[in-house]
């Protein structure tokens, strides 16, 4: 953090299971700069309300997982974005924004997915500040496995779904995982990409460290110019 500067950004792109969260987490550990750290995780399971999430009773409002295929109602879901989902998801990249514009670093791991317009708000919103767009991209079945021996460590809404909170969960998250691999990783704008299944967290945070010392990236400044501000 210097005085009169806005802070560094990091954002860490990928899916759950690529490792982005533990990344974030090691990198702030590992400096001796003040770093701020936050994440779509911390965003979705403690600020965003939950009733408005895709579990919850008022999903059409704001986040809302639907049938990927309207004739296959068991199949494949997608994320569509209602009012409040776009607020919400708006507000939280002014925050990233304000933190920089304040003079704190911050590392971010997060979802950004093209449709709904995730990373098309992020890049408009950060416009003339430092930002690192880092990408982490294992293959899709390393991060099935990953996925499938991970503990549901989560909150579980259970006072919205029922006793079944957990089996409805997983089946809905199941169901979503191959949208959120193709969508998210459709974008191939980034700063930096590295296949976590390859490289061991500690090299992941080197080689962004690394990256770090060449200077500002460029990957917000090409999205903004391939996704013009409407």
């Amino acid at each position: 953090m210097t005085n009169g500067k806005p802070g560094q950004i990091i954002i860490l792109n990928g899916t759950s299971g690529s490792g982005k969260s533990s990344t974030a987490e090691l990198f702030a550990q590992n400096s001796d700069d003040f770093w701020l750290l936050y994440g779509i995780d911390h965003f979705l399971a403690n600020t965003y309300p939950a009733k408005f999430g895709h579990h919850g009773p008022r999903s059409a409002d704001g986040i809302f997982a639907h049938p990927l295929d309207p004739n296959d109602p068991q199949g494949m879901l997608r994320w569509s974005f209602g009012e409040y989902g776009t607020k919400a998801f708006g507000l939280m990249h002014d925050w990233i924004a304000a933190a920089s514009r304040a003079g704190c670093n911050i590392v971010f791991d997060h979802l950004l997915m093209t449709d709904p317009p995730v990373i098309q708000d992020l890049a408009n919103k950060l416009e003339g500040l430092p930002a690192l767009l880092v990408t982490l991209k294992p293959p899709f079945e390393v991060l099935e496995r990953r996925v499938a021996e991970r503990a549901m460590d989560k909150k579980i809404p259970v006072e919205i779904l029922g006793e079944d909170a957990a089996k409805i969960i997983i089946d809905r998250l199941t169901r979503l995982r191959p949208f959120y691999y193709d969508e998210i990783y459709r974008n191939e704008i980034c700063d930096l990409e590295i296949d976590s299944d390859t490289h061991s967290l500690g090299e992941v945070v080197a080689q962004i460290e690394e990256r770090l010392t060449e200077g500002p990236g460029t990957a917000f400044d090409r999205l903004r110019a391939k996704f013009p501000h409407q």
